[in-house]
Parts: C-alpha cells; structure tokens; sequence
C-alpha cells in the first residue's frame, strides 16, 4: 500500500495550484493551434461542442476536484523531492504497457485510423490526454472520495482511497468499452483489461507522486502508442 503523501514534503498550496495552470494552459494553447487548421479531430471526443470551451470547463473542475482531493485525503499535484523519481516510473511503466499494446496490435490488428496522424498528433495527444485524466480520474475519484467520506471513520483513510481507486479505474475500460463496435471480441476484452492495468497504475502514481505524475504517464503512453508507433504501423502493417 502506497504511503500518506501528506508524511512526504510538498510544495505549498500556492504552487501546487501554479504548476497544475501551467498544465492546463497547455492543453488550451495546444488545443487551439490545432482547432484552426485540424478541429474534425476532435469531434470524435467532445462532439459538437467547442473545444477550447470544453478544455477550459474541465480545468475548472479539475481544479475543484483537486482541492476537495488534497483537503479530504491529501492528494497532491507534485510532490517535492520524489517527482523525478516519479516521471522516471511513469516513463518506465507506460513504455512497458506500450509495448504490450504494439505485440497486441500485431497480432489482434486494431483499426487502421486508430490514431490521429502526426504532425497532428503532437498537438493533439497533449490536450486531450489533459481532458482524460480530469474525466476519468480526477473527477470520478474526487466525487466518489467525498461519497464515501463518512466510511473514513470505519476503514480508514487509506483503505477508503483504495476502494474508491479500484472504483474509479473501471471507469476508462468499460466507458471505451461502450464505443468499441466489435465488443465481446477476444481485442476488446484484452482492451479493457489493459486500459484498467493503465488506469490502476496512473491512479497509484497520483496518490504517489501527485497529479502532474500520473498525467505525465497518459503523455508517455500517448507518445509511444499513438505517435511514434502510430506513424511506424503506417509502413508495418
């Protein structure tokens, strides 16, 4: 079980909301040099919503869904002095589960437009990976926390976490799940089993490392699956 982040050294609230800004405003300034040349990319994932109005609604949530996570159970969005550390180990699991995914994809073959072709893709896997992690953990888990705040009494901070963590990365799985038009195929059941380990371990990184952490994984991922195996199965298969 991880430790309590609140026995590690922190940054102070000002700054952990200062760096999680600077990721957000990333994401809008990615989205919008996108949106002016490429905006049918994002139409797959916001539908007909703006998405600059999309990435700036859900930063606010984001945020607010931090701070009900740091003042409840001491979620953070870096952790001073562990986050190198950290990224080295979401740099090293996500290159792992890529690899997993590629060996899949050679054998189980996804579908040819699975990925947003590059230079396209630079700009693109960036902001929305920002999107995701606020949808599908953030949010959720902050919602679910503060349900299950009166068990703390019971459980126990940590185990209550748990619980909501294993919750929470079912999440991303079945809702792709869902969207998957060869379900109760041997490919969309290896999918989801996947996309939940994905998920447990980003969750595990953010009650770890922090925010940035686990969000630094999605972009590791998202680099080795969708862009640099994304343009190398253009010519392989």
């Amino acid at each position: 079980m991880a430790p309590d982040p609140s026995t590690g050294q922190s940054l102070g609230m000002r700054w952990q909301y200062t760096i999680y800004l600077l990721l957000a405003l990333l994401a809008l300034i990615l989205t919008a040099g996108l949106l002016s040349s490429s905006s049918e990319y994002f139409i797959r994932f916001f539908g007909g919503a703006n998405p600059i109005f999309v990435v700036g609604l859900v930063a606010i949530l984001g945020a607010l869904a931090l701070r009900s996570l740091q003042s409840n159970y001491d979620f953070l969005v870096v952790k001073q002095g562990h986050t190198l550390r950290g990224v080295a180990l979401a740099a090293t699991l996500s290159a792992l589960l890529a690899v997993a995914i590629i060996i899949a994809d050679l054998i189980l073959i996804y579908p040819q437009d699975i990925n947003v072709p590059v230079p396209q893709a630079l700009l693109f896997y960036p902001a929305v990976g920002f999107v995701a992690e606020i949808a599908f953990h953030l949010l959720p888990l902050a919602m679910l926390l503060l349900a299950m705040k009166p068990l703390v009494m019971h459980l126990g901070k940590q185990r209550v976490v748990w619980i909501g963590i294993l919750l929470v990365a079912l999440i991303e799985p079945s809702y792709q799940l869902l969207f998957d038009e060869a379900a109760s195929t041997v490919r969309s059941a290896y999918t989801w089993v996947h996309v939940f380990v994905i998920g447990l371990l980003q969750l595990w990184l953010f009650r770890r490392f922090g925010f940035a952490v686990m969000y630094g994984f999605r972009f590791f991922y998202y680099l080795y699956w969708h862009i640099l195996w994304g343009v190398a199965r253009l010519s392989l298969m």
